[in-house]
């Protein structure tokens, strides 16, 4: 990477080398992230020492990185690979709808709810009105028109997110009180799916919901404290500068394999709107590198700061799209990803590096470029 001497192979190269690192952005690394490195010290018993094949007088690298920005945390350890897992299954994600045979959502014009203002259809997407809702007034789905939820294209994820941008402007129409929309995808039951098909949920509240005010807030305040910066750019060019962050094909959108992941394998994409097609490449991009090579069969999607402009029209100061893709674990363990870190700690274990996931990026757009 321009601008970097030596640039990083791990998070923990990065630790060591992150004050010697050289260009005109490597310091909004520190600016936006606290990134520390220290030893762990225990001793084991001769018997542990070879059940695990660890040293009786064992030191562990442990790397944390806290982001100044928006409050989150994580740790890596790479010794944490040798944890033991006791909760596994086998044959995890079974299709228990007899492939597709007797699963709902592949009957949607029967067998799902249509929203007051109708559906929203393209050639490889449908929207329907979620039937069990948890917002009001409006809670809806976006669903692929094929059945297997890891087996999409590019056109297919384009007409998803089309479909949602169109289903937001038609519910903002029917309901101009409400202002806060949210995209979220729930891919394996992980992930928080009840169903076995591929789908997302939109919604739009007259409340808004915590991770966009947040969000919101926090880029606010870092235009304030920093002035004439704006943070997404700044989170861009941070990453940029560790060696982390991926361009479109016509830079007008980035994929960044997370310094500071939510959970584990987080892929960030910030571009211009839902409409965007380097925003939609990315995204798919992201999503591709987990799920081919990266083994992820469970994630999460969230797209933040969707522009409800009924006109189409996107405000140049309006603040860019920002999706978060995150795995949710091996679906071959019954043992949930979330504990008790990320419930009261509000933070995370690093099980990926994130150069593994920016190797995978690159990758994965150089094979659909």
């Amino acid at each position: 990477m321009a601008g970097v001497s030596s640039t990083p192979t791990s998070i923990f190269e990065l630790a060591l080398k992150r004050p010697s690192l050289r260009g005109a952005d490597a310091h909004l690394l520190a600016t936006l992230f606290d990134i520390r490195s220290g030893q762990a010290p225990c001793r084991l018993s001769s018997k542990l020492s070879a059940k695990y094949g660890l040293s009786m007088d064992n030191q562990q690298q442990v790397v944390s990185v806290t982001d100044r920005v928006l409050g989150g945390q994580v740790w890596y350890n790479v010794e944490r690979s040798r944890k033991p897992q006791t909760f596994m299954q086998a044959e995890p994600q079974q299709d228990p709808t007899d492939g597709g045979r007797t699963c709902d959502f592949c009957q949607w014009e029967t067998l799902t709810a249509e929203d007051t203002f109708g559906r929203i259809e393209r050639q490889h997407a449908v929207t329907a009105s979620n039937l069990f809702k948890y917002c009001q007034p409006c809670h809806g789905l976006v669903l692929f028109k094929h059945h297997q939820p890891l087996e999409f294209s590019l056109p297919q994820l384009a007409d998803v997110l089309l479909c949602a941008r169109s289903w937001f402007r038609a519910a903002h129409s029917a309901h101009p009180s409400a202002m806060h929309p949210f995209f979220l995808w729930n891919c394996g039951a992980h992930a928080g799916a009840s169903q076995f098909h591929g789908h997302a949920q939109v919604a739009l509240s007259e409340v808004p919901f915590p991770g966009s005010e947040r969000l919101s807030a926090a880029a606010a305040a870092y235009a304030s404290s920093q002035p004439g910066r704006s943070y997404h750019e700044d989170l861009v060019a941070a990453h940029r500068a560790a060696g982390l962050a991926l361009d479109s094909p016509h830079r007008r959108a980035w994929a960044l394999a997370s310094l500071a992941p939510t959970k584990d394998m987080e892929v960030v994409v910030i571009g211009s709107s839902l409409e965007c097609a380097d925003f939609q490449l990315l995204l798919y991009v992201g999503l591709r590198a987990l799920v081919d090579r990266l083994g992820a069969a469970t994630f999460n999607v969230g797209i933040f700061n969707i522009s409800l402009d009924a006109s189409g029209t996107e405000s140049s100061e309006a603040a860019p799209l920002l999706a978060r893709v995150v795995s949710r674990g091996k679906v071959s363990s019954r043992a949930s990803d979330f504990g008790g870190l990320e419930v009261f700690g509000q933070a995370s274990i690093g099980n990926t590096d994130p150069y593994a996931v920016f190797t995978a990026l690159e990758a994965t757009l150089l094979e659909h470029s």
